[in-house]
């Protein structure tokens, strides 16, 4: 009775815990059902707290909310007004419509967020399209700044909040996909116009494009003439690669983390035949292809995928296109946590050779969920020994 006396609070928590435990028991609950009811009451205060009457239109955005005395329409992300904020418009509530997440409209202005646009577009007949992101008035097509990549923002010299897609008509564009839409005279390569041939004009995959007069390599905003490649006879392998006449092609932006803009060509006889393993690999006039490069002392009859990135041929095996030194095709096997593996002789990590491992021992540690390995000697977190196991 002293202790309950002396730490009342403490008490209060210890019984709510037994109580909590004899509720479980009599219900046979997985889950806590004081939990249950404290959610509930958090549920309510929350509710009691809010600066918001509702939402406007619920089923179009989840961001513009009426004031708690419906005087006036508030911009709150998400509704999530304690961490995001809760901006008031100072709109006129009855004429008030939300066109889009984020865009909203009165009968004096139009809105991005909590932010008037009336100086960007036409107030009359400016409307946000199904996708929620794209926009069109009589004379234009925009994109918000927030859905474009940092480049465009340091592009904005105006400080507006919309992109105006330049040469794009309203009247027909549309999206192709991700990074391409169209109108009746342009292809748009995410969201800048193109100069190429319309009528012939065609995506071959990730990489390239191309029209009747040239092919093109995609460069993330800017497609980059290739002049060396042959329109008329080029054709796409597949999402990465294409190929004409004379050569394969793939095309690198970036090379270990930089810019290089690369173009490799690799020159083939004869592609009539030519396999491709999971995507990633190419195999044609006894060349195996990965990654834009030809791999060395390889057999590519006997060449095939073990689990990617490792693979094999009779005589060697690989760790993605480089040939893991020492490794035995025949007993090669990959362990559970791929990034080892071993064979009858060797342990390796990540392709490598880990010369400290035991292979008769070799394994996972006991421990759940733990991507440690150990051996009669050691434990080893990748290609590291770890003390203290």
């Amino acid at each position: 009775m002293n202790f309950i006396t002396n730490h009342p609070y403490i008490s209060i928590i210890i019984i709510i815990f037994i109580l909590n435990s004899i509720i479980k028991k009599i219900t046979r609950a997985k889950h806590s059902p004081i939990a249950k009811v404290f959610l509930f009451f958090i549920a309510i205060i929350s509710q009691a707290c809010s600066p918001f009457a509702g939402p406007v239109d619920k089923s179009v955005s989840d961001s513009y909310y009426y004031s708690k005395s419906k005087s006036n329409i508030c911009y709150s992300p998400m509704g999530n007004w304690f961490e995001l904020g809760n901006t008031k418009l100072n709109a006129d509530v009855k004429s008030f419509k939300v066109l889009g997440r984020e865009f909203g409209k009165d009968k004096n202005h139009v809105y991005y967020k909590s932010h008037i646009i009336d100086n960007e577009v036409d107030i009359a007949t400016f409307y946000v399209d199904k996708d929620n992101y794209i926009c069109f008035d009589k004379n234009n097509v925009y994109v918000a700044f927030n859905y474009l990549p940092y480049d465009f923002n340091k592009a904005n010299q105006e400080k507006n909040h919309l992109w105006k897609v330049a040469k794009a008509n309203p009247e027909t564009f549309q999206k192709i996909d991700y990074d391409w839409s169209k109108d009746d005279n342009h292809f748009f390569y995410n969201y800048v116009p193109i100069d190429a041939d319309y009528t012939s004009f065609k995506v071959l995959n990730e990489n390239f494009a191309k029209d009747k007069n040239k092919v093109y390599s995609l460069k993330t905003y800017e497609l980059l003439p290739a002049l060396t490649i042959d329109p008329a006879t080029t054709k796409k392998i597949n999402d990465r690669y294409i190929a004409d006449k004379n050569n394969i092609y793939d095309f690198q932006e970036y090379q270990n983390s930089e810019l290089v803009d690369s173009l490799i060509s690799i020159p083939h006889q004869n592609i009539d035949d030519l396999k491709i393993l999971e995507d990633k690999f190419l195999l044609f006039d006894n060349n195996v292809i990965y990654d834009g490069v030809k791999i060395k002392n390889v057999d590519v009859s006997s060449f095939q995928i073990i689990q990617f990135p490792y693979s094999k041929d009779k005589n060697h095996v690989f760790y993605y296109g480089d040939i893991i030194e020492k490794a035995d095709p025949k007993t090669f096997s990959i362990l559970e946590t791929s990034f080892y593996a071993k064979d009858k002789n060797h342990v390796f990590v990540y392709g490598k050779l880990l010369k400290e491992a035991d292979v008769a021992t070799f394994g996972p540690t006991n421990e759940k969920h733990s991507l440690l390995h150990k051996d009669k000697n050691h434990t080893y977190r990748g290609d590291e020994i770890v003390e203290g196991y």
